[in-house]
């Protein structure tokens, strides 16, 4: 019978990548079993992953609009174009903390890669995205809104933003881990984030001495790579897509470093 050598067995940074391809059906189900247990008691139930933008965007419509119409002719597909971007960041965030925090006993009785409800998460979060697109498709139908080739750039604008989120996930849940505070202090700056980033807002109307601050908001350039192609119906310019690859690269591979180093710790921290 052959013997286990632990000294034959990969790099956790690279075994963690492998054993959750070996568990996709696994993260699949994970996934399956967010959706349904969010929504099963719900009479609406997966509609609301389209409703909740559209309500969102009409009351902020009404509150803002006629502030920035000048400015921002289609306020509507301007404004939702930010918000999802912005909720799916920090509602997948959020969640994979709170799932990975919650997960533990299971983690702790069997194994299962360690990740397996952070991605699970932010797969829940992509589909909720992806749901929530055709809201700001029925919005830019009732506008009027013009629809261009430039749409064909979402695809690598979606996989971005992915690689962004799960990466942020991946290491503010190993955060959560080690320090409980974390998730109340995240919701916190969130909040505060969200003012200072220009999802309400043109950028323009900012005083100069606040808005040359604006180029150290990570955000930013994530939610332009979505915003401009349907918004601006054009390309971003090469600089921002340059900065949302390198921003999205650095911090999945800081997240997923990070994770995987503690993530035989984190069983016990559970």
């Amino acid at each position: 019978m052959p013997k286990y050598d632990s000294a034959k067995r990969p790099p956790l940074i690279i075994d963690e990548f492998f054993q959750l391809i070996r568990y996709r059906d696994l993260v699949i189900l994970i996934i399956e079993n967010i959706l349904k247990s969010r929504y099963k008691r719900s009479t609406l139930g997966i509609f609301w992953m389209l409703l909740n933008p559209l309500l969102q965007t009409i009351v902020l419509t009404i509150a803002f609009g006629t502030m920035f119409k000048s400015s921002l002719p289609n306020y509507a597909v301007y404004l939702l174009c930010g918000l999802l971007i912005w909720n799916y960041i920090t509602q997948t965030t959020q969640y994979a903390m709170v799932s990975m925090t919650q997960g533990g006993g299971l983690l702790r009785r069997i194994y299962i890669p360690r990740a397996t409800y952070i991605v699970a998460s932010a797969g829940n979060g992509l589909i909720n995205l992806l749901v929530s697109i055709a809201s700001l498709a029925i919005i830019i139908f009732f506008l009027n809104h013009p629809i261009t080739l430039s749409w064909f750039f979402l695809p690598i604008s979606i996989l971005i933003l992915t690689m962004f989120t799960l990466g942020f996930a991946l290491l503010l849940s190993t955060a959560a881990v080690f320090f409980n505070d974390t998730v109340d202090i995240y919701q916190v700056l969130t909040q505060a984030l969200f003012f200072l980033t220009p999802i309400m807002y043109p950028p323009s109307i900012l005083p100069t001495e606040i808005g040359k601050y604006l180029i150290w908001n990570p955000i930013i350039p994530l939610i332009d790579i979505f915003r401009i192609p349907i918004y601006n119906n054009t390309l971003p310019d090469m600089d921002i897509i340059i900065k949302a690859i390198i921003l999205a690269t650095i911090m999945l591979i800081v997240g997923w470093t990070l994770f995987t180093n503690k993530a035989d710790q984190v069983i016990y921290r559970l």
